[in-house]
């Protein structure tokens, strides 16, 4: 209204300001439509929401409402919150018994959010579209009910854009003239709890996962649209409980049934098709093989084809190594002095490696013994032969303060940091999560450190400030310390096999809880002590660094001459003078040096 006056000031529309008047007025006579994505016809002809009866009716309930009727729709990320809305206008349209007398004929629209935004450079625009849309809602004989998916974001108060909409909109929800039905993930719905004046105009509804079982029904009755749409698959009845399970198992962390099995399938079903030609070019010097390939047109989709799919849709093309035990045991065969240990670690890892548990947490190890025994050097052999790479390593004496859990996570919003694009150690997850996490002295990390990480133990995952969640149910973490050897004492009690924080020594347990909370140290998967060096382990070490640097000096240096063998007399001084059982292996490299440079 004010807008027309001031158009109306020029007579044609126009002001000393040139046509930016023109401009503000064509944006006030726009059609609030225009905006609005009318869901009554979009999915008249849709499949009916299953299994989300009693949801649906909820929300019509609320919608009923005299004072605030707003409903909230708040759910994991992939449940089909967006569905539910999908659903009312499918019935509405359809003349569904179910729908009450006073929402017939109504209309959902969706206001998606950008909608309003884009092309709302000039000032008072933006303000004109929320309210003409406000207008046109609130009409009782346009009978519309909006729909606003990721309604969280009118809550961030750190966009201004979205924060003047939810301004706008808050007296209008108020009224009751206006019916919304909003939708938010679990995680992002703490948002609203943080603006009050928004939050209690709406009635909370929880949409909660599907079971197994109703995934598959679901699959079931959408295969028909699938087979429609390629053209070429076949989709067998009997594939359809196994799509469920492949997906529930690489699915990342925040994504769930039903959206993950249907993503799965239809991805499948576009590799399938894909694949198939690709097999088709091969064949094409060969017309025989070909002709019997193309004589049966139709491409079935193969729980090979579904497993493939899903490792792509998770890691791209990284995927895990093949565990070859030989080749493990080869490798960790050069840890000196732990063999119990090392058989135990080997054993884990290759029940592991069969599967049979899908894992929805990483494996996580904790290593403790004294400083130099091979905690470090076995993990980075388990990175080598598993992930054929580096570990992700964080040396923990870093994160000794509770700000330093930022390093991590990100800085909070409004904190210095929060708008970097620095790279967190734990970004390279999101493209392979198949890696090896060395926490390396895990008992010098703040309190509040450790507790993140019984996070990621606990959940398989953690919430960055940035948004993104980090998914660890894919990866190995193994946190070593030397905690409870501190003092020096010999602890000589082996690993533990079940329940290892219950089963392992009470006096190590007692160290260790010194330095972690005890529910820490319980969601360990296993803990392995690791034992102290004893005098002969020692000579031994010293004896095979001498064999290994002699033969590559002597490869590199063809001038020098030294027995390959280092003489008994030089090993036992070597042994009197440097071996120190707090210290561990680390001295034998030290003196083996210190020999060669002496004598060669």
């Amino acid at each position: 209204m004010g807008m027309n006056n001031f158009a109306g000031n020029g007579g044609n529309g126009q002001s000393s300001n040139g046509g930016i008047n023109i401009q503000m007025s064509q944006a006030s006579q726009s059609d609030p439509t225009e905006f609005l994505i009318n869901y009554n016809q979009k999915y008249a002809q849709s499949d009916p929401a299953m299994f989300r009866d009693g949801i649906v009716e909820q929300t019509m309930g609320v919608l009923l409402g005299k004072d605030k009727p707003n409903a909230l729709l708040v759910g994991p990320a992939g449940v089909g919150k967006t569905k539910i809305a999908e659903e009312i206008a499918r019935r509405i349209v359809t003349h569904n018994p179910t729908v009450p007398d006073k929402l017939q004929d109504s209309v959902i629209y969706e206001l998606p959010l950008s909608n309003l935004v884009a092309g709302s450079g000039i000032v008072g625009d933006l303000e004109q579209k929320v309210k003409d849309v406000i207008g046109f809602a609130e009409d009782p004989d346009n009978r519309a009910i909006l729909f606003i998916d990721e309604i969280h974001q009118l809550a961030d108060s750190h966009t201004p854009t979205y924060s003047k909409i939810a301004q706008i909109l808050k007296p209008a929800l108020s009224r009751g003239e206006l019916k919304v039905i909003g939708a938010t993930t679990t995680q992002e719905s703490r948002a609203l709890r943080d603006d009050p004046a928004l939050n209690r105009r709406f009635s909370r509804i929880i949409v909660d996962e599907l079971t197994q079982e109703q995934t598959v029904e679901i699959l079931r009755a959408a295969r028909a649209s699938y087979i429609m749409h390629y053209g070429k698959v076949t989709i067998d009845d009997a594939i359809l409980p196994e799509i469920v399970t492949i997906a529930d198992r690489y699915a990342g962390a925040g994504n769930h049934r039903p959206d993950t099995a249907l993503t799965l399938l239809d991805r499948a079903c576009g590799d399938a098709i894909v694949a198939r030609k690709i097999k088709e070019d091969k064949l094409k010097d060969d017309p025989a093989m070909l002709a019997a390939l193309q004589a049966n047109p139709t491409v079935p989709v193969t729980e090979g084809q579904l497993r493939t799919t899903a490792m792509r849709i998770m890691t791209g093309h990284s995927k895990r190594t093949s565990l070859d035990e030989s080749v493990l045991r080869s490798k960790l065969a050069k840890i000196k002095g732990q063999d119990d240990v090392v058989d135990s670690i080997v054993k884990q890892l290759m029940r592991q490696n069969r599967g049979l548990f899908p894992r929805t947490t990483p494996l996580t190890f904790l290593f403790a013994g004294p400083s130099g025994v091979g905690k470090t050097e076995v993990t980075k052999i388990i990175a080598e032969v598993l992930t054929e790479t580096k570990p992700i390593t964080l040396s923990m004496p870093e994160y000794h303060s509770s700000a330093s859990i930022n390093r991590i996570i990100g800085s909070p919003l409004g904190y210095v940091g929060s708008e970097s694009a620095t790279e967190l150690p734990f970004d390279c997850l999101e493209s392979n999560p198949y890696q090896v996490i060395l926490l390396d002295e895990f008992e010098k990390a703040d309190r509040s450190v450790q507790r993140l990480f019984m996070s990621a133990f606990d959940e398989g995952c953690i919430k960055t400030a940035r948004g993104t969640t980090v998914d660890f149910s894919k990866s190995i973490i193994i946190a070593t310390t030397n905690a409870s050897h501190t003092t020096g004492a010999s602890r000589h009690i082996g690993f533990t096999e079940t329940k290892p924080v219950a089963a392992a020594n009470k006096a190590t347990i007692d160290d260790l809880s010194q330095w972690f909370d005890v529910e820490l140290l319980n969601r360990f998967t296993k803990v392995y002590t690791f034992h102290e060096l004893s005098r002969d382990t020692f000579a031994e070490i010293v004896r095979d660094d001498y064999r290994r640097e002699i033969a590559r000096i002597k490869a590199e240096h063809r001038s020098v001459h030294a027995p390959d063998e280092i003489p008994d007399a030089d090993l036992e001084r070597i042994v009197e003078e440097s071996y120190i059982p707090a210290m561990g292996a680390r001295p034998a490299g030290r003196a083996v040096e210190d020999y060669i440079q002496e004598t060669v």
